[in-house]
């Protein structure tokens, strides 16, 4: 009996010790709630932040999270807002923690500035850090999902799991000939061969992977006039370009190239390997351009010229047409600003008077300019969303049949495309989402350093009350590159280093080129360029050689600033169709 007691008892001892053991192998971690820097109430993403990681930080025997109302009991002894790590690792040792999780949430504007860290209470010492800026809360939870696998893989041990995809759908055969020029890529890249490239300002010629991404197919590059193979590129003007359209606009038959900057309009023509100004038309120091179009909205055979100009917050646009040997304003003072679009091979001109509304300065109706009595004015409501901009839109088929839609980017430079409806823009953007909506990109596009700011109507100067810079979202165009009838979204985006924060700052430094396609589900991305040096500050899909081939046209920003010298460009890309 008793030898039957001795070994009942050594059993539960080595139990007890076993369980003490896995007790003592259990790590506890004290999440803190983020500080919010913020002038709205964004508390509820800090409470979702703090949930996510509690949640992701939980593992079952190896990790013993802290409750939030223990947590928050000991901070209570802690009033201050911004915790410092001394005041963090005394909250740790208070609640006899191993690590702490603790960080902040900066909002500047639409943006989102995340800081995390795990701080280990004993060494003082963070050994897993965050810093992102992201747009909004679906770039947030990627990012906090990567920083709850890299604290559970420190403080378990275990390994960083690889991040699931979905299971590949059958390749087409542009996937297989894709993924065929990517293997002989890596050979090359094997045997110390380079791959063939022409290379402007980043354009790829050739073979190359899914992200180097020109299709040799659809895109050529040309021999410019300076010997340089793969693009042509204008001289370099001491000036900022603010915008570009490409047209016939005295009638003789061969395209001009109109670019604008702040108060100027120079005229060029490119032809027989040479390029031209034609003509200068320099404007008022007060005004401040912001986009420029051509159209004949008049009828008479000659296109005009719309220059979009704003003085203060007044609109001040004004149409230059070529008469009699030379151009001349025909119109001054409109009130509205403007933005052709071109979507059945003849340029329909919008218009849309900004209003005075802070909340909205683009809630007026998108409408047709037309020519009446003599004047411009402004005719037929657009069936487009009330409260987008006139500026970074345009209407057509894209799916490659049936009507057309309205294809934006919306306030945070997604890419949006809805049906056609002249409802309010703000009962589309219900947070379960609107019938009206069709899709809505998973990146950002476009960017834009062309601007206003609304306070100089009401004459203040604070950099305190100053509100947000409104800009001017970039074209939007469409083509069928590829001639099967459907065409294909083009767009910029315009690249920054600061991640799109600060919104009153331009920063936009380097640029892409992407074509996108309706793969009956969304935009898919068809090739996109490599990275562009300089900002693109406007682009266009025209003739500009006068050889009967399109070209893509950037009217590209080289340098700008108060220390250094600016200079602007335009760079040409030419378009082929696959061969047959």
């Amino acid at each position: 009996m008793k030898k039957t007691i001795l070994i009942a008892l050594g059993i539960l001892i080595l139990t007890a010790g076993g369980g003490t053991a896995e007790a003592q192998q259990q790590k506890k971690i004290a999440i803190l709630p983020f500080t919010v820097n913020s002038s709205e109430n964004i508390n509820y993403i800090r409470d979702g932040i703090w949930d996510m990681l509690i949640s992701r930080v939980t593992v079952g025997g190896k990790t013993d999270v802290l409750s939030k109302s223990s947590v928050l009991e000991a901070m209570d002894k802690n009033q201050k807002k911004d915790l410092s790590q001394a005041d963090v690792s005394a909250i740790g040792k208070r609640l006899k923690a191993d690590y702490v999780v603790w960080g902040s949430i900066t909002k500047i504007g639409d943006s989102l500035s995340l800081d995390g860290k795990l701080l280990d209470v004993a060494s003082s010492h963070s050994p897993v850090t965050l810093f992102e800026q992201t747009r909004g809360m679906n770039e947030v939870i990627p990012k906090i999902n990567d920083f709850s696998q890299r604290i559970r893989s420190h403080v378990t041990g275990e390994a960083l799991a690889a991040t699931s995809a979905p299971a590949p759908a059958a390749p087409s055969p542009a996937a297989v000939a894709t993924a065929g020029t990517a293997a002989g890529a890596g050979a090359a890249a094997a045997t110390g061969k380079s791959q063939e490239t022409d290379i402007v300002t980043g354009m790829r010629k050739g073979k190359t992977t899914y992200t180097g991404i020109i299709n040799p197919d659809f895109i050529t590059a040309p021999e410019g006039p300076s010997g340089k193979k793969g693009f042509w590129m204008s001289p370099k003007y001491g000036t900022e370009f603010k915008g570009v359209d490409i047209g016939d606009v005295d009638g003789d038959g061969l395209n001009e190239v109109v670019v604008i900057d702040n108060n100027n309009v120079y005229i060029y023509q490119r032809k027989e390997g040479e390029f031209k100004q034609l003509k200068k038309i320099t404007g008022d120091a007060y005004n401040k351009y912001l986009g420029v179009d051509i159209a004949d909205v008049n009828g008479n055979g000659i296109p005009e010229i719309f220059v979009t100009s704003i003085n203060r917050m007044t609109i001040d646009s004004f149409v230059l047409e070529y008469r009699n040997g030379n151009y001349e304003v025909i119109a001054k003072g409109l009130n509205f600003m403007m933005r052709a679009i071109n979507t059945t091979g003849t340029p329909k001109l919008l218009g849309q008077v900004l209003s005075n509304n802070p909340q909205n300065y683009f809630i007026n109706p998108i409408q047709t300019v037309a020519w009446e009595n003599g004047k411009y004015v402004l005719s037929e409501k657009m069936p487009i969303p009330q409260g987008l901009s006139v500026y970074g839109l345009t209407l057509d088929a894209v799916e490659g049949k049936g009507s057309d839609r309205v294809i934006t980017f919306d306030e945070n430079d997604y890419i949006r495309i809805y049906e056609k409806t002249d409802k309010l823009l703000i009962h589309l953007q219900k947070v379960m989402g609107a019938p009206e909506l069709i899709w809505r990109s998973d990146e950002v596009y476009g960017g834009t350093n062309s601007s206003f700011t609304p306070s100089y109507a009401s004459g203040t100067r604070s950099m305190v009350d100053q509100p947000d810079a409104i800009y001017m979202k970039p074209r939007i165009l469409t083509y069928d590159l590829n001639k099967d009838g459907k065409k294909e979204v083009i767009v910029i985006k315009n690249l920054s280093a600061m991640g799109r924060v600060l919104k009153n700052m331009p920063l936009f430094t380097s640029a892409e080129v992407y074509n996108l396609e309706w793969d009956g589900i969304g935009l898919g991305e068809v090739w996109r360029t490599k990275k562009i040096s300089g900002y693109v500050a406007d682009y266009q899909i025209r003739d500009i050689d006068n050889d009967g081939q399109d070209e893509i046209v950037l009217a590209l920003v080289l340098s700008v600033g108060p220390s250094i010298k600016t200079n602007s460009c335009l760079v040409a890309y030419k378009l082929s169709t696959p061969s047959q």
